[in-house]
C-alpha cells in the first residue's frame, strides 16, 4: 500500500515488521503521522511514558 513514505524510511519500517519488533521509534513527524499497518510507531518520549506508566 502506498502511504507516501520515503524509500529508506519504508525499508526501515519493513525490516522492523519483518523482525517482529513491538514498535518503531522515531522523531520524524512525517512517519509518525502516517497510517502504518503492522507495527506501532511511537515517538521515543511517548514510548518512555508508556513504559513508566506500565510499572
Amino acid at each position: 500500500m502506498k502511504i507516501g513514505l520515503r524509500p529508506k524510511d519504508a525499508v526501515h519500517i519493513a525490516c522492523a515488521i519483518y523482525a517482529a519488533a513491538e514498535c518503531f521509534l522515531t522523531t520524524d513527524k512525517k512517519i509518525l503521522n502516517k497510517p502504518i499497518v503492522g507495527i506501532q510507531v511511537l515517538n521515543p518520549v511517548d514510548f518512555i511514558r508508556r513504559y513508566l506508566d506500565a510499572e
